[in-house]
């Protein structure tokens, strides 16, 4: 690299650290709950687990397509929790 390549590099960085610092988000709330997952490229962790599923279940979710139906239990186990299924009763 030259001498003017790393001067032309320090100025971008500093011009562009002095402009972060004038950035006021003040007016922006925080985000503290991501289990919606509404954030464009945010997912949720994934664990891969084994369970027994009924078959008439298996065959509910496989209705659509066999592809995919592990996303379609995520999906309505997810929407039992965000409509505060009562899992203690069951």
């Amino acid at each position: 690299m030259t001498r003017k390549q790393t001067g032309a590099s320090n100025s971008t960085t500093k011009r562009v650290s002095e402009l972060r610092k004038k950035i006021d988000l003040s007016d922006i709330p925080e985000i503290k709950d991501f289990s919606s997952g509404h954030l464009r490229n945010w997912k949720p962790a994934k664990k891969p687990v084994s369970f027994r599923i009924d078959l008439d279940n298996l065959e509910w979710l496989q209705s659509v397509g066999v592809k995919g139906y592990q996303k379609k239990m995520n999906a309505v186990i997810r929407w039992a929790k965000q409509n505060h299924c009562p899992i203690a009763t069951l």
